[in-house]
């Protein structure tokens, strides 16, 4: 190899990563969100109810 792949190499290993990175941090915020908002939506139906909402 000479040394004008490694350029390359390093360049789709950093951003491979990056990428990587974001992508984690995207589904695992959408998850939150989505557990957050069932919670919410389920105290609101238990409060409507008359229920008394759940610890």
């Amino acid at each position: 190899m000479d040394s004008e792949s490694f350029g390359w190499i390093e360049l789709v290993f950093f951003y491979g990563l990056a990428i990587g990175f974001g992508v984690w941090q995207w589904v695992s915020m959408d998850r939150k969100l989505k557990k957050t908002r069932a919670e919410r939506e389920a105290k609101e139906a238990a409060e409507r109810d008359g229920d008394p909402p759940a610890v």
